[in-house]
């Protein structure tokens, strides 16, 4: 892919740096993304903060830093499904603002992207300064930006970074909702398993019941 044919009329650039690394995270929403590459964003450090119920933890934001850096995705996605990734993003609940910043990609240069920003910003801390429990992703958020980060071969040192970052064991609602859309979409499995004891499906019978009800009234 060129420089040139990334930018599209009626489309624009989103620099992913959480959990929506993984592309499998937009389709739960019907969003609709195309990888352009990855990408490095300069003097900001990737930071969890705002605890999130569904996921069980302090979610991804991006914090000034000098001489930090992150890595994301950057996916190109069409212009009318903009309001999609703000709601996604809780923009009009003040969750995240969007903020357009440049990216660095490894072989195409710089690139505008849309981005959002958490409106609350952890406090600063040093390299060496010990992170808080309550700053400590879900394991559910860690596995789902570690995955991301693998699938699209992010630089292998930050993937090593994401892999050190302590978590706090809760899974969140995200078992839950790969569950039901699984379900939702695959037929059910009619698998043969040892010891079960086949059962017919339950019928319920209203009128026949309310006869009944009434003959044992009347007697």
């Amino acid at each position: 892919m060129t420089s040139s044919s990334i930018i599209i009329p009626d489309t624009f650039l989103y620099f992913a740096y959480g959990a929506n690394i993984l592309a499998y995270r937009m389709t739960m929403y019907d969003i609709n993304a195309e990888f352009v590459s990855i990408a490095r964003i300069d003097n900001y450090r990737l930071d969890f903060i705002k605890y999130s119920k569904y996921w069980g933890g302090p979610v991804a934001t991006l914090v000034p830093t000098a001489n930090a850096h992150s890595w994301g995705v950057i996916w190109r996605l069409k212009r009318d499904q903009r309001d999609s990734l703000d709601r996604m993003k809780e923009v009009e609940d003040k969750k995240y603002y969007i903020k357009n910043l440049n990216v660095l990609t490894p072989y195409m240069g710089y690139f505008r992207c849309r981005a959002y920003i958490q409106k609350v910003n952890p406090l600063p801390r040093g390299d060496n300064d010990v992170i808080p429990s309550e700053r400590w992703p879900s394991f559910s958020y860690k596995h789902i930006m570690l995955l991301g980060a693998i699938i699209n071969e992010l630089p292998e040192y930050y993937i090593n970074h994401l892999r050190d970052l302590k978590h706090n064991d809760d899974e969140g609602c995200v078992r839950t909702d790969c569950l039901l859309i699984r379900y939702a979409r695959e037929p059910i499995c009619e698998c043969r398993v040892p010891g079960r004891i086949p059962r017919q499906p339950l019928k319920l019978d209203v009128v026949t019941k309310r006869n009944m009800k009434v003959q044992t009234q009347s007697k």
